[in-house]
C-alpha cells in the first residue's frame, strides 16, 4: 500500500528492535483493510528517550505509539496521563496523541499475558509463580498474576531492591496474594515466567536455576525472537508445558486496535 503525506503514522520503540512483532502484525492489518496508514519500527537510544518525547510532540501525523523493552517507565513517566492500569502498574506500552495534542498511555502487557496463558490452557488461579524480571514488562505481570488470583508471587531481579518494591506494591493492591522478593530458582513454585530479556542473545545467561525445574511446572517466556530460548527449550525437554512469548503479543491485538484507534 502506497504512503502519502495523509497517511497515519505510528511508531514502535525499542532498543534493540529486531525482536519485535507488532509492525508485522500492524501493517498487514492496515494493508488486509485498505487502512491509509503504517507503523514504523523505531531503535532509539536508551539514553536518548526525553530528546525523542521532546520531538515526538512536534510530529502531528503520529497518531500514537507501542513501546517496548526498555522504555515502559519512561512512556508512563513522559505521557501527559496515564489510563488505569499504567496508573497502577507505573509503567506503559502504548500512547495515544489526543486531538489537543497531548499524550495519554496505557499498559496492556498484563492483559495479554494473562490471555495468552488463557488460551494455551494454563491456569493462573491457586499457582504459585515465580516471575523473574522486574521491569516494564515484568511490573504488568506481577498485577496481572495477583489480580487472576495467583496464590502466591516470588519476584526475581537483577536489582533486589526492584524485586522487593514490586512485591511490596502487589501486596498493597492485592492484600490476598503472598507476593515477596526471592531468589529464581524455580524450586517450590508450579508457574515459571521469565520477564527478563535474557535469551534474545545466544551468550545471554539463563534467568533462572533450570536444574530446578520439573515436569509438573508451566513455563513461559515472553521474549519473542528466538522463539524458543534455551529456557524453553530445556521445559519442553524435560517435559514441561510451554507457552511461547508471541503469544503476549498476539493477545493485545485487539486491545491496540481499539486504544490507538488503529481503524480509524
Amino acid at each position: 500500500m502506497a504512503i502519502s503525506g495523509a497517511s497515519a503514522i505510528y511508531l514502535m520503540l525499542a532498543d534493540p528492535i529486531g525482536q519485535v512483532r507488532s509492525p508485522v502484525l500492524i501493517n498487514e492489518m492496515f494493508a488486509r483493510e485498505g487502512i491509509d496508514a503504517v507503523m514504523v519500527p523505531l531503535n532509539v537510544a536508551a539514553d536518548g528517550i526525553d530528546a525523542f518525547w521532546a520531538g515526538l510532540r512536534q510530529l502531528k501525523n503520529v497518531r500514537g505509539l507501542i513501546v517496548s523493552v526498555p522504555f515502559k517507565t519512561d512512556a508512563r513517566r513522559l505521557s501527559d496521563r496515564a489510563g488505569p492500569h499504567a496508573t497502577l502498574i507505573g509503567t506503559a506500552n502504548a500512547v495515544r496523541r489526543e486531538k489537543d495534542g497531548t499524550l495519554t498511555c496505557e499498559n496492556f502487557d498484563g492483559l495479554g499475558f494473562a490471555a495468552a496463558l488463557k488460551k494455551g490452557g494454563h491456569a493462573i488461579a491457586g499457582r504459585r509463580a515465580l516471575l523473574t524480571g522486574a521491569g516494564g514488562a515484568g511490573s504488568a505481570i506481577a498485577f496481572a498474576l495477583a489480580s487472576e488470583g495467583a496464590a502466591a508471587i516470588t519476584v526475581a531481579d537483577a536489582a533486589p531492591e526492584r524485586a522487593a518494591a514490586l512485591a511490596s506494591a502487589v501486596t498493597r493492591a492485592f492484600p490476598k496474594v503472598q507476593a515477596a522478593a526471592g531468589a529464581a530458582d524455580p524450586a517450590g513454585h508450579d508457574l515459571i515466567v521469565n520477564a527478563t530479556p535474557m535469551g534474545m542473545k545466544p551468550e545471554d545467561p539463563l534467568p533462572l536455576a533450570i536444574q530446578n525445574l520439573t515436569p509438573t511446572m508451566t513455563v513461559m517466556d515472553i521474549v519473542m525472537k528466538p522463539r524458543e530460548t534455551p529456557l524453553l527449550a530445556y521445559a519442553r525437554a524435560l517435559g514441561c508445558p510451554v507457552q511461547y512469548g508471541a503469544a503476549m503479543t498476539d493477545s493485545q491485538m485487539d486491545l491496540w486496535v481499539g486504544f490507538l484507534g488503529l481503524r480509524g
